[in-house]
C-alpha cells in the first residue's frame, strides 16, 4: 500500500474540509507514493516520537497534534526543522489529523470511556460532544470515575453539585464552549484560572484533565485501520510532557 493510499482512507473518515481554520492537519512531510508497511499511532508529533517510529522501522507516522501547528521552518536548526530534517533522513512520512478528528471521534471516544449515552454535539463547531449518565453520579463519584477513566492520579476541579447527569466533554482546550449548553459538568484540559471562576459562578462542575486524555485517540485509531488495512499498526508510548508530582 502506498502512503497516499492509507491518506484516502484517514480522509474518507476524518476529511480535511472539517478542520478548524487555524489547524494545519494533513500530510506534514514524506513521500505520498511511498510504499509502506508499517505505520506507528501517536499523540504527538515531536522529535521524541519520530526517533521512536523510526527505531520501531515504521514508514509512516499518524498523529493528532500537527509538528506544522504553529510554524514552518526550514532552518535546520529549529526544532521544527530538524523534525523534518529527521524525518526526510530516515524516509519516514508523517500525516496528522487535528480538529477533523476530534470532531468525528475523539471526543465521542471520551465519552464513551466515561460511560456516557445519547453523545451529540454540545457546540456549533462540532468539536466538543455531550452526554448523559444511564444513572446520575454524586460528586464523588463521578470525580473518581473521570480518574479511572482516564487513568488520571490527579484532576483540577472547580464548582461542585450533589449529583452529575449530564456531561461536556472537548479533551483539548476547550475554554470557550464552557457557555455553550446547560449541563452539569464540563470536561476540558488546558484551563485557565478563572475560567474555574466562570465555572462556579454559572453552577456548574469544571474538571481540568490535562490535554494529554486525549492520548486515548492511539488505540482508538489503531483498530480503526487495522480493520481497513493489512498494515502492521503499532501504538507509540506518546508520554505526557507533565510530571504528577
Amino acid at each position: 500500500m502506498q502512503a497516499k493510499e492509507l491518506i484516502t482512507l484517514m480522509e474518507e473518515k476524518y476529511p480535511l474540509s472539517l478542520q478548524e481554520a487555524w489547524d494545519h492537519s494533513g500530510l506534514q512531510c514524506g513521500d505520498a507514493y511511498k510504499e509502506i508497511h508499517k505505520v506507528m499511532i501517536a499523540l504527538d508529533c515531536d522529535q521524541r516520537t519520530i526517533k521512536e517510529a523510526i527505531a520501531a522501522k515504521c514508514d509512516m507516522l499518524i498523529t493528532h497534534h500537527p509538528f506544522l501547528f504553529k510554524d514552518l521552518s526550514l532552518d535546520l536548526n529549529s526544532y521544527v526543522g530538524k523534525c523534518i530534517a529527521l524525518a526526510i533522513k530516515n524516509d519516514l512520512v508523517i500525516y496528522s489529523s487535528h480538529t477533523p478528528l476530534d470532531k468525528v471521534s475523539m471526543n465521542t471516544w471520551l465519552c464513551e470511556a466515561l460511560g456516557l449515552t445519547e453523545i451529540t454535539d454540545f457546540e456549533e463547531s462540532g468539536i466538543a460532544k455531550k452526554g448523559t449518565f444511564t444513572t446520575p453520579l454524586t460528586f464523588d463519584d463521578f470525580i473518581a470515575r473521570v480518574k479511572a477513566a482516564y487513568h488520571l492520579p490527579v484532576v483540577h476541579v472547580a464548582g461542585e453539585k450533589a449529583m452529575i447527569s449530564r456531561v461536556a466533554i472537548c479533551g483539548g482546550s476547550g475554554s470557550d464552549f464552557i457557555h455553550e449548553a446547560d449541563v452539569d459538568a464540563y470536561i476540558t484540559g488546558d484551563l485557565k484560572y478563572h475560567t474555574g471562576e466562570e465555572a462556579t459562578i454559572q453552577n456548574k462542575v469544571l474538571v481540568d484533565i490535562g490535554h494529554h486524555a486525549e492520548v486515548i485517540m492511539v488505540s482508538h485509531l489503531k483498530a480503526e485501520l487495522e480493520k481497513c488495512t493489512d498494515l502492521t499498526i503499532v501504538e507509540s508510548c506518546s508520554p505526557d510532557y507533565y510530571r504528577y508530582l
